[in-house]
């Protein structure tokens, strides 16, 4: 019987032991719902067949390395990426290196290699997946190239919202329009943005409504300007704090530069250098300028009273009750 206990990341193929396996393959970038049940199909035929599941993926993200000037950004880090893949109950997952270089092997060449390490039995993947040089690998062709190398191989649906196809692109244009209904809803829980906190004008401080500036990688996708009701995790904390996060240019001061900006509410600590998650769980304004700082606070007592009323009423599901740092329902030993 398979000990499912752990998940195990391995950084290339040839790192894999010569077990056979049911695999996935992958970009995987913000394993939203339709990634979860491609992922929980893998790991449950494997279990079917009592053989391990392996999740195959690649960082950087495809699209950063092959059109960095036309890619948004991407919906999660790359760290939370693999934590959220193993929650998905893979035995393991191979994160391999991404490059023009690489971007070059045929789908044979890689199905190839990949048969040579990871053994497969069979292999699923999203209907419209496509791997190899100029994307030739469509699951048509890939099927057939399965066939010759002796496995399986399963084109899975893609899961739909309501007309939507489920996708990391579609999730992508939710959160840069300021859709966050959508977006929780596609991606299977709310957006989240991580970082360290560090200093700002400390304007907030003086009006009475001190924030925390957040900085997250500049590789991931910005939403919408906007005042958002959002939920905090703090660093050794189990449950988020009620928040309220601005996102925008901060017009009224006339500060150019743009900024992500959370209010904690009844709070009071120092946050500097520590690590916030932030997760917009509502978008309760657009950005606006004010004539003076007075309409300015006025504006953000009514932004507090809505983002008190709309998060007092809404419980998150149990999946987002866990902050990503501890995702995994099992233990997950990373880089073996």
């Amino acid at each position: 019987m398979v000990d499912d206990r752990t998940t195990v990341t391995f950084r290339s193929l040839a790192e894999l032991q010569p077990f056979p396996r049911v695999i996935t393959i992958g970009t995987f970038d913000g394993v939203h719902r339709g990634h979860q049940w491609l992922l929980r199909s893998a790991a449950d035929r494997a279990r079917d067949l009592d053989i391990e599941s392996l999740a195959i993926t690649f960082e950087p993200l495809p699209a950063m390395v092959l059109r960095p000037d036309r890619f948004p950004g991407r919906l999660c880090g790359a760290d939370e990426k693999v934590r959220r893949i193993a929650a998905c109950d893979v035995n393991a997952i191979a994160v391999l290196g991404f490059s023009r270089d690489f971007s070059e092997m045929t789908a044979e060449a890689f199905l190839t290699e990949v048969a040579a390490h990871a053994h497969p039995v069979e292999m699923l993947v999203g209907e419209a997946f496509a791997l190899g040089r100029d994307r030739a690998g469509t699951t048509v062709v890939l099927a057939e190239i399965a066939d010759r190398l002796g496995f399986g191989f399963t084109p899975m649906p893609r899961l739909l919202d309501g007309d939507t196809v489920i996708s990391s692109s579609a999730i992508r244009q939710a959160v840069m329009s300021g859709d966050v209904a959508k977006t929780r809803r596609l991606l299977g829980r709310p957006f989240r943005l991580s970082g360290p906190v560090i200093h700002g004008a400390h304007l907030g401080r003086t009006i009475g409504f001190p924030t925390a500036n957040v900085e997250p990688a500049s590789s991931i996708v910005a939403p919408a300007d906007g005042i958002y009701a959002s939920r905090s995790w703090l660093p050794g904390e189990s449950t988020p704090r009620l928040s309220m996060t601005y996102v925008g240019q901060r017009p009224t001061v006339n500060r150019g530069a743009r900024l992500i900006e959370t209010h904690l509410l009844d709070f009071d600590g120092d946050l500097y250098g520590r690590e916030l998650r932030v997760d917009l769980m509502a978008r309760i304004r657009d950005d606006a300028h004010f004539d003076s700082l007075d309409e300015l606070v006025s504006q953000l007592h009514r932004d507090e009273r809505s983002t008190r009323s709309l998060l007092g009423g809404m419980t998150p599901p149990a999946a987002e009750r866990t902050p990503a740092g501890d995702i995994s329902p099992r233990g997950l030993e990373l880089e073996r």
